[in-house]
């Protein structure tokens, strides 16, 4: 395939990504297809964006109430070339907590859905592994997945050379400079099950960005996407 075809391409999967009409396993399965084609094919990031036309916003991510979501979202927000905060609210008499991504508008989109997916892989597999222990335990499996995702999505960003945009960080810097640093610890368990909780999220959280449906989810099979998110 020639190269203005893969790059085509690329560019078709990241407005799928963005496109309101697509569901979210559709939508999440078509951001993460992008960046690893990209990947393969050593396609520069300028060679896809399109910067000076397109808008830098913020997008949310779902209600991910579970403390580990700063962890998740430090490493999904580099990957896409974004910043992040929280942004509470009150609904239907609870506190909903959201992720914010903020960077070019593809890139953005592209994080919260990733971000909603891991969060919920990963918050699925820690519950069945950690059933009936205590919530440290629970914690040392998340902090193992968060590792587990930042290693392999690492790989991918030093191949394509990924760093936040300067107008994305500018514009970030200009229009959130009043917000106050949160208090993100975990408390995470000790001993041998904390142990085994760990390396055991780490293996799951690799293997959540590394999923061979993932690599085999392209503009023509995205259809099949659902299953992706429903594993």
């Amino acid at each position: 395939m020639e190269r203005e075809k893969i790059i085509e391409r690329i560019r078709k999967l990241l407005k799928l990504a963005e496109n309101k009409g697509a569901t979210r396993a559709e939508a999440t399965a078509a951001a993460l297809a992008a960046q690893r084609l990209m990947a393969q094919n050593d396609v520069e990031d300028w060679e896809v964006h399109s910067e000076d036309a397109e808008p830098i916003e913020g997008v949310y991510s779902k209600h991910s109430p579970r403390r580990w979501r700063w962890y998740l979202a430090e490493v999904i927000a580099p990957a896409f070339r974004c910043r992040y905060h929280q942004e509470r609210s009150w609904a239907s008499g609870k506190y909903l907590y959201k992720m914010k991504f903020y960077g070019y508008k593809t890139d953005a989109t592209a994080a919260a859905l990733t971000f909603d997916y891991l969060y919920k892989i990963g918050n699925r597999l820690a519950r069945r592994f950690t059933k009936g222990m205590p919530r440290g335990m629970y914690n040392a499996y998340v902090t193992g997945f968060v590792e587990g995702v930042r290693l392999e999505l690492e790989k991918q960003c030093e191949a394509l050379m990924i760093v936040t945009p300067p107008k994305v960080n500018e514009s970030y810097d200009a229009e959130f400079s009043d917000l106050t640093e949160a208090n993100c610890e975990l408390e995470v368990g000790r001993g041998i099950d904390a142990h085994l909780a760990y390396y055991a999220g780490k293996k799951a959280g690799n293997e959540a960005v590394r999923s061979r449906r993932m690599d085999e989810a392209e503009a023509e099979q995205v259809t099949n996407a659902p299953a992706l998110v429903g594993a």
